[in-house]
């Protein structure tokens, strides 16, 4: 019998399954939670627009205006419906911007240095409040004052609460608000790397008799404040990491969303008592009140909205393309109609609009969606109930050439000895308002169909020519290696590869620093177009570990990398609700360990270390790896760990199935005194790489495991195509020799890769429509070992004691990933590895669709 005939079938059916779900032909059948609406079963592409480096289209409705910030967090009408009110707080400026709905022009924006959440004006409208607190690094004050922000306004940029006196259109700053009795929030809080303050107020919501509702995220605080000036009157603790704040039309209940319990705390608006405490979807941010009384609550990671009267969930309305889609439409802003009749809801992760029908009381009717740019984040209404307004929080494309257009002085950065200026990824984020005209039947259902085109799809030879083999080949694997290293380009490694789409000037750490990547991706596949789904190691990890990264870290990561700081949450926010690739085997009984990779731990002298990772990793990760935290050790010692366990299972014969390890030297350590030199740091991580792939090579298990090694993130080092494209390898006996593959692959592809190989669904709608990584397969094993190459570098090498270098990399911060200010560290290695040459602008490629 043929054991593998029945292995190779499941495959078939699963992969095929698979593939055949990238057409979306099932889901062209948005519904309501009871009924569905039917809506025509033609997939079509027309038009032109702009394919993602995470693959999917964008083909944004409207008429752009464009904003000097990035991430739109809320946008609402003036009380006279003259005006619209844009609070960005990305990476960029953070501030308000005022915007004419008829000539769909920026008339004013106020640069308040730091924001975040929260919006609104007074009754009366004539005050507008904006969210605050945390605390900015000594990097951002340094930048705002250099671009001319005040003492005072450096002041104001600790405050709880912003703001702002509105007067026919234009905003004049006022005196901040405090909250007495919260920390000042100037010390982050222990425990981790980024900065995260004790307090940072979310939302905002106004009644009448100057009454403020103000909400802290971070100690899970909602407040009542009255009087001028204004003075707590009562607070209550809610939910775990409370988010919005709603006023109920009649005035006697506040709403807040607890986004870490999966929750609404309904308080008495008098005192601030809980009266309800209603379970609604995982992870709810926005909420709003419709003028019946209904409380609309977007569930980003349940691709729905929960509808709540008289203190019950009355009806869930699906907003994801089809009700069967995993986690990843993210719903994240909502819009009630002047009429009362439609729902507007804001799919970040789909970038599209949701249509939603609510006139009948008792049952909703999803009737189509609206495309919308990158990661729409908020969401308006024209008072004439025309016009949607989408605010886009990561932008409408690429830009091409940063230096000639950076948006921001505080995103620009100078490289040490030049005077060249440069922008890093984040510095790619652009906020933008699109006007949409609300269109007819007709009209949205022709939008539908374009939302429905914008999915990825695979590339043909995904289902032709090679999937045969392919799948003949993933059938034999029975281990997966996945190596996670931190951020490099394409083009800084593997740019002199003469076969593959590199520039070799753009050449930081080449042949001579990492041998071992170049031989493994010459005698195995080279993949010359693979992209990282994540900016920065914050949400970088998250795409590795789980095919997502929930709204609380792209809301958040902007922030705190743009040295403002961010609020603090568990993995209750923080984490994928489909929970990470572990979590996936664990769930299917595929055996699985963790070699540094979402385990973190602590200790104290002469007491073992204690395990403070991801649940899912307790009893299955391996402990040693903390003698070796991020900045200490090599990673040829991590590696030598990695081949100590494998040593043992060649002995019995027993090895997991799946085995992830974190390999973050290249990330390297600048020119800190002292520290290891980059080309020692990134060809020490090259050394490990062709160790393990060496051990394996050479050990029983060999003949049915696959390699995968990708980088977290980019983090815009120089890449003449695009800042998210990256280095890859795919390492196996059934992989082809000599090869190079130029399909848009993601990080994404290579977790659905995995999945199937190892006969795991997918996870998120991300890795289920991402291409998997098919043709990089043969079901022709070779099982030449591979003979790994020694360092033509010196890897004990290290930097000197003095220099421009170190004097600028003494000012960063090397403790953990990514806390070093990533431009800066960028310029700081051209400078060193590059002497003399000029550092080039990163690239930023926009793939049109014709």
């Amino acid at each position: 019998m043929n054991v593998l005939k029945p292995r190779l079938a499941a495959l078939t059916l699963g992969v095929t399954a698979a593939l055949v779900g990238f057409g979306l032909f099932h889901s062209l059948h948005p519904v309501h939670a009871a009924k569905p609406v039917t809506l025509p079963d033609v997939p079509v592409g027309g038009g032109r627009g702009t394919r993602l480096p995470n693959s999917w289209q964008i083909t944004p409705a409207g008429t752009p205006i464009a904003l000097p910030g990035d991430l739109p967090l809320k946008m609402l009408f003036s009380p006279d419906g003259r005006h619209l009110l844009v609070n960005t707080g990305g990476y960029h400026d953070h501030g308000v911007s005022v915007i004419d709905p008829t000539t769909l022009k920026v008339t004013q924006s106020v640069n308040l240095g730091k924001d975040w959440a929260g919006m609104c004006f007074d009754p009366e409208g004539d005050d507008l409040y904006v969210s605050g607190g945390g605390t900015p690094d000594d990097r951002f004050l340094k930048g705002a004052a250099k671009a001319g922000a005040t003492p005072a306004m450096l002041k104001s940029f600790t405050h709880p609460i912003l703001h702002l006196g509105f007067n026919n259109g234009t905003l004049t700053p006022k005196t901040p608000i405090d909250i007495p009795g919260l920390p000042e929030g100037t010390q982050p809080i222990p425990g981790d790397y980024h900065l995260k303050f004790s307090r940072f107020t979310a939302g905002l919501a106004s009644g009448a008799g100057d009454v403020l509702y103000a909400v802290n995220i971070q100690t899970d605080t909602v407040y009542k404040l009255a009087g001028k000036p204004r003075t707590v009157t009562a607070s209550a603790h809610v939910g775990y990491r409370p988010y919005a704040v709603a006023l109920s039309p009649n005035g006697q209940t506040v709403a807040v969303s607890d986004m870490g319990e999966k929750s609404v705390s309904l308080l008495s608006a008098s005192d601030l008592k809980e009266t309800a405490r209603v379970p609604v979807g995982s992870q709810p941010n926005e909420l709003v009140y419709a003028k019946d009384g209904r409380l609309f609550v977007a569930n980003a990671g349940s691709n729905s909205v929960s509808v709540i009267v008289n203190g019950m969930v009355r009806e869930t309305i699906k907003t994801s393309l089809s009700p069967k889609d995993l986690v990843g439409s993210t719903p994240d802003a909502l819009a009630v109609s002047p009429d009362g009749k439609r729902l507007y809801v804001a799919n970040a992760d789909n970038n599209d609009v949701a249509v939603v029908d609510v006139s009948n009381a008792k049952e909703a009717r999803v009737l189509g969606f609206i495309p919308t740019g990158w990661y729409p984040s908020a969401l308006a209404i024209a008072p004439d109930g025309r016009t949607l307004f989408v605010g886009t929080g990561k932008g409408l494309g690429f830009r091409g050439n940063p230096d000639a257009t950076l948006p921001d002085p505080l995103s620009v950065r100078t490289e040490p000895g030049t005077g060249h200026k440069y922008d890093y990824i984040a510095g790619i984020l652009s906020g933008a308002v699109c006007a949409v005209k609300l269109p007819d039947a007709a009209g949205l259902q022709a939008y539908t169909r374009q939302v429905m085109a914008n999915v990825p799809k695979p590339p043909m030879q995904a289902i032709h020519g090679r999937m045969p083999d392919s799948l003949a080949a993933i059938s034999h694997i029975k281990h997966v290696v996945y190596i996670i290293r931190e951020n490099r380009t394409y083009d800084q490694v593997l740019g002199d590869v003469s076969k593959g789409n590199g520039d070799p000037s753009l050449v930081l750490f080449g042949q001579s620093v990492t041998p071992n990547a170049h031989a493994l991706a010459s005698h195995y596949v080279l993949l010359d177009n693979l992209y990282c789904n994540g900016e920065v190691s914050e949400d970088g990890h998250k795409w590795c570990d789980a095919a997502y990264a929930t709204d609380f870290i792209e809301r958040a990561w902007p922030s705190s990398y743009s040295g403002r700081g961010e609020p603090d949450g568990d993995d209750r926010v923080a984490d994928s609700p489909a929970g990470q690739i572990w979590d996936n085997c664990a769930r299917h009984g595929v055996t699985y360990r963790s070699y540094g990779e979402a385990a973190d731990f602590t200790s104290t002298p002469n007491a073992p270390p204690v395990f403070q990772g991801d649940k899912g990793l307790i009893g299955h990760v391996n402990t040693a790896w903390s003698q070796f935290p991020f900045g200490k050790g090599r990673d040829t010692q991590r590696a030598a760990l990695f081949l100590g366990e494998l040593k043992t299972a060649e002995k019995t014969g027993v090895w997991p199935q799946f085995m992830v390890a974190w390999l973050p030297e290249d990330h390297t350590a600048g020119l800190k005194a002292g520290a290891f030199t980059p080309t020692a740091a990134v060809a020490s991580n090259d050394q490990a790489v062709g160790q393990i792939v060496e051990g394996i090579s050479r050990s029983r298990f060999w003949k049915d495991t696959a390699i995968f090694v990708i980088e977290d993130d980019a983090q815009n080092g120089p890449d003449h195509v695009d800042a998210h494209r990256t280095v890859g390898l795919v390492i196996s006996p059934y992989v082809r020799r000599n090869a190079v593959d130029s399909t848009q692959y993601t990080t994404a592809s290579m977790i659905r890769t995995m999945e199937l190989i190892l006969g795991l669904p997918p996870m998120t709608q991300y890795d289920s429509h991402a291409a998997p990584m098919l043709s990089c397969f043969t079901a022709a094993p070779d099982l030449t070992a591979y003979a790994m190459i020694g360092p033509k570098v010196d890897l004990e090498a290290k930097n000197p004691s003095k220099g421009e270098g170190e004097t600028a990399s003494a000012k960063l911060d090397f403790s953990g990933p990514d806390r070093a200010d990533p431009d800066a560290l960028n310029a700081i290695l051209w400078h060193a590895l590059k002497p003399g040459v000029k550092q080039p602008a990163p690239v930023r490629s926009a793939r049109l669709l014709h």
